[in-house]
C-alpha cells in the first residue's frame, strides 16, 4: 500500500468516527467534495482537521485549510506538511 493509500485511509478513518458513517475506499473517489459529496459540515470540517493534526502529530495553519475542498486536497495539505517534518 502507497503512503498516499495510507493517508487516504486515514483520513477517511476520521471522517467516519466523527460523521459516524461507513465510507470505505472503495466507496468515494479522491475527487468527491466534502460537503456535497460525503455531506461534512463546516464544524465538522473543524473537528476533522483538529483529529488529523493530533493524529499525524503535525499543524496545519489556518490559512493552509482554506479553499480545501476535496478528499485529495485534504491529503495533499497532509502530504505536505508531513515532508515538511521528515525533512527537518
Amino acid at each position: 500500500m502507497s503512503h498516499r493509500e495510507d493517508m487516504f485511509d486515514a483520513v477517511l478513518d476520521v471522517i467516519n468516527n466523527i460523521k459516524k458513517t461507513g465510507f470505505t475506499r472503495d466507496a468515494v473517489e479522491p475527487d468527491f467534495y466534502l460537503g456535497g459529496d460525503l455531506g461534512v459540515d463546516s464544524k465538522e470540517m473543524l473537528e476533522i482537521w483538529y483529529e488529523l493534526e493530533q493524529r499525524l502529530n503535525i499543524r496545519v495553519q489556518d490559512a493552509e485549510k482554506r479553499d480545501v475542498y476535496t478528499l485529495i486536497e485534504v491529503i495533499t495539505v497532509l502530504e505536505k506538511k508531513l515532508d515538511v517534518v521528515a525533512a527537518a
